[in-house]
């Protein structure tokens, strides 16, 4: 009968997943044989049916089904909105397990009757989700009420059954479609199951937790319940119960007084700091894994789906931020190739061209429903689809997830600015994790400009800072690396015959550069330091005398540079 029940099941996902091949033939022939305008209509139509379809089959066979709906849910990037708009509905229409399975699931784990576990439990599950579902109990040996997140009763055998199928599903999609290759389904399918792996170990879930609470230990605005490590098993979690509102359920959160703006902003201050300082991150933030506090503070709840980034690839992601606020698109897309998300064979200028567009959309779009932000995800799915990007499994689900916080911050504060508060909040972290040279001097200085420009100010002096340290490294390793060159030349090592004078004029180029660089370096920490002296210590000649240095380190600057340029040209006119 078991048997015969899995079959049954996975008949049911293939059945499920060719309904979508049916689907693909019907959008192809409306494109083709109707006008434009009524073939829109009937394409949304199509995909509009095709949610409704996953919907009720997901709510059906319940299990890993519903959580695959969930991640599509959010993929608004690359998925039609009348499709996930659909299957959005998943979050909240998981039915409970029924009490008996949840009762023989908790004694199991503890080889004990429930009753002399807890004192109180109550059969209704407060939440319940795809993989578990969340009961309020009181303890008999600890005071308080408690939570208790218990996994769905034979969920790993359904996992194990359904794991099946979509890998034989995502193999397929690799293999003839040109969608599964550019996603690589198989590899994004792994991600998948490694993901479900960690979600189905209440014990590493535990460790998660605590991993979070350490990073946002200092954080007061940020709550992370407690959680009762004796009473930890695989299957069962028991945690402190937190009161709280929902952050989708806006009449409740403005009658009890709470700052919905404000919230909005934590939020997204919260994930800045996971993202560009932690490399720690929990990546499924849909609106049941937060609550507000009645004393406004901003509470996590689940700690099943965490990401952890590589920590030379957080130091990119900064990166990718700073140069995404500044809107430098040739930047963004160094970013995006250094996180591996270009594929080789990419057209690097016109790819440059479109970030810059989308740039300049993002920074003029407000994010709240209407046909702005419809006509921005349309664009974003063009991009996506015509520029050859490939996306790494491991980010797949990062990229969800900032999907889907932009909802729930969106139905927070519609009018916030993202730019604004990505300045505000984003540098200064980036800064903090930025560390050019450990030297007291330089921070002084560096402390300096952020009292008197901020963080924006504190980030170009480390850019300017890590360039000349980068011409100062050349700099130092070029005359020993010429000497051992022409050592090797000398004594007949080297079997060519090279034609030393473009080498020359290249290296008399690079040391004139280095010449204006150094020049304007000495400049600008002149009257940096000239500045601070005015204001802090009231010493005017002094002040003055360093206003002069930089004002001829400037002009000798300006020198060198135009001497550099007519050396250039003079060279090419008498190139051969």
């Amino acid at each position: 009968m078991h048997v015969a029940s899995q079959l049954s099941r996975t008949i049911s996902i293939f059945r499920l997943a060719l309904s979508y091949w049916a689907d693909y033939r019907a959008i192809q022939r409306a494109e083709r044989i109707l006008p434009k305008d009524q073939a829109a209509r009937a394409v949304d139509a199509i995909y509009q049916q095709g949610g409704i379809r996953f919907r009720r089959e997901a709510l059906r066979l319940q299990g890993l089904i519903i959580k695959v709906g969930q991640f599509l849910s959010a993929r608004t990037d690359v998925l039609p909105l009348a499709f996930t708009k659909e299957l959005q509905q998943l979050q909240d229409q998981v039915p409970a397990a029924l009490f008996e399975a949840v009762k023989l699931t908790i004694e199991e784990a503890y080889q004990k009757p429930l009753g002399e576990i807890f004192e109180d439990f109550e059969p209704i599950p407060v939440a319940a989700a795809s993989l578990g579902q969340v009961h309020r109990a009181r303890l008999r040996r600890e005071p308080g009420v408690v939570a208790v997140k218990v996994q769905r009763p034979a969920i790993r055998a359904l996992a194990k059954t359904d794991l099946r199928a979509l890998a034989r599903i995502m193999a397929v999609l690799k293999r003839w479609t040109k969608v599964g290759r550019r996603l690589d389904t198989v590899r994004l399918f792994e991600e998948f199951r490694e993901s479900v792996d960690r979600e189905l170990d209440y014990l590493q879930e535990q460790d998660h937790l605590r991993h979070f609470q350490r990073n946002f230990a200092e954080w007061s605005n940020i709550q992370v319940p407690r959680v009762y490590e004796s009473y930890a098993r695989p299957t069962v979690l028991v945690m402190e119960f937190v009161e709280g509102v929902k952050l989708t359920d806006h009449e409740q959160l403005r009658a009890q007084g709470l700052d919905e703006k404000g919230l909005a902003r934590l939020l997204v201050e919260a994930y800045l700091k996971q993202i560009v300082i932690d490399g720690f991150v929990q990546i499924d933030p849909h609106p049941g894994n937060f609550l507000a506090g009645l004393d406004g503070r901003l509470i996590f709840l689940d700690f099943g789906m965490m990401a952890t980034i590589p920590s030379e690839h957080v130091d990119v992601f900064g990166q990718l931020v700073e140069f995404g606020l500044a809107r430098n698109a040739p930047g963004v897309v160094d970013s995006m190739v250094a996180l591996g998300f270009v594929r080789p064979s990419a057209n690097l200028e016109i790819l440059t061209r479109a970030v810059r567009f989308m740039l300049d959309r993002i920074a003029g779009v407000p994010l709240q429903e209407g046909p702005a932000l419809s006509a921005l995800v349309r664009d974003f799915q063009d991009f996506l689809y015509e520029e050859p990007l490939q996306f790494p499994a491991q980010y797949m689900f990062l990229g969800r997830a900032i999907g889907m916080l932009f909802g729930l911050v969106g139905g927070l504060d519609p009018d916030l600015d993202w730019m604004a508060l990505l300045k505000e909040k984003a540098l200064p972290m980036i800064n903090e994790r930025r560390v050019v040279w450990n030297n007291r001097y330089y921070q002084w200085v560096r402390e300096q400009i952020g009292n008197l420009w901020g963080p924006t100010g504190q980030m170009v002096w480390d850019k300017v800072a890590d360039k000349a340290k980068g011409w100062g490294q050349i700099g130092w390793r070029l005359p020993e690396e010429l000497d051992v060159a022409l050592n090797k030349i000398g004594r007949g090592s080297v079997s060519t015959r090279p034609e030393l004078t473009p080498v020359l004029r290249r290296l008399d180029k690079i040391s004139s550069q280095m010449a204006v660089l150094v020049a304007w370096v000495l400049a600008g920490f002149s009257a940096i330091v000239a500045s601070l002296w005015q204001q802090h210590k009231g010493a005017l000649w002094l002040a003055t005398a360093l206003y002069v240095i930089a004002g001829f380190a400037f002009l000798s600057g300006v020198v060198s540079l135009m001497r550099v340029r007519r050396t250039a040209r003079r060279t090419r006119y008498h190139a051969p």
